[in-house]
This record gives structure tokens, C-alpha cells and sequence, in this order.
């Protein structure tokens, strides 16, 4: 008797040079959405081994930064950081205790677009396969 699935992965191997049939990990949103934060945490620098930093979309409208920072105590500092995206701008808003909410300009906005711009190239390169249409900017 035939066995149809032997036959099938050694042609796959043949003309793909994959096996066709390995089953792949299932991309759950959550998992695409980890994936994707941990590209957007690199876009500012290497991580440190006592560092933890994430930058991502949410949605439309909201952006998130993310840090983590364990001293030598094993104390742990962090800062989160909500973009939310008004038609009249981009509002910051802070975990930190005493740091204002307020719509960002100058240098910090420029740096907001920036990575934005970058984080969009990687991860539709890195996780999707697909090449930015503007590679200028996407870096």
C-alpha cells in the first residue's frame, strides 16, 4: 500500500528543500503581538541582561514603551509610557508619579515618529515577510 503523506514530504523536500508537513507553532495574536514588542524594545539600543523593554502598537491609536530596570538590590524601576494618537496630536502619558500628562513636540516627537517608522519596517520584514513600500524610511 502507498503511504500519500511519505510520498508527498519527499517531494516537498525535493522541490521546496522543507518538509511540507512539519507542523508549524499556531501565531496566536498574543504571541504575534509579543513577538512584535520585542522588536520595538530593540529599536532603542541593546538590552542590558538586567534590562527588560518593550515598544508597541496596540492600536490605531495607542502606542506603548515599556522599561524595566533591576539595580544591584534586585529592585526593580519601570516606566511605561501610552501614546495616544488625537487628531490634534500625540498625548503622553506617564506612570511615573509627577510627570505631566501632555501632547509631545520638538525632539521627543521627531523621536516618537522615528521609531515608529522603524518599528513598522522591522517587524513587517522580521515577522511578516513583507518589504515596506518607503525602505528610506524603515530602516
Amino acid at each position: 500500500m502507498i503511504n500519500k503523506n511519505k510520498i508527498i514530504k519527499s517531494i516537498s523536500k525535493k522541490i521546496f528543500k522543507s518538509n511540507l508537513l512539519v507542523r508549524r507553532p499556531v501565531l496566536t495574536e498574543k504571541k504575534l503581538k509579543a513577538k512584535e514588542s520585542e522588536i520595538g524594545g530593540k529599536i532603542f539600543g541593546p538590552i542590558k541582561p538586567n534590562e527588560r523593554r518593550e515598544f508597541f502598537n496596540d492600536n490605531q491609536r495607542s502606542w506603548f514603551f515599556h522599561q524595566e530596570i533591576t539595580d544591584s538590590a534586585g529592585i526593580i524601576k519601570s516606566v511605561t509610557l501610552h501614546y495616544e494618537i488625537h487628531p490634534n496630536g500625540i498625548l503622553r502619558v506617564s506612570s511615573v508619579e509627577g510627570v505631566h500628562n501632555e501632547f509631545i513636540k520638538g525632539q521627543e516627537l521627531d523621536n516618537f515618529i522615528s521609531a515608529t517608522e522603524i518599528y513598522y519596517g522591522r517587524v513587517m520584514r522580521e515577522i511578516y515577510g513583507i518589504e515596506p513600500t518607503d525602505s528610506k524610511k524603515h530602516q
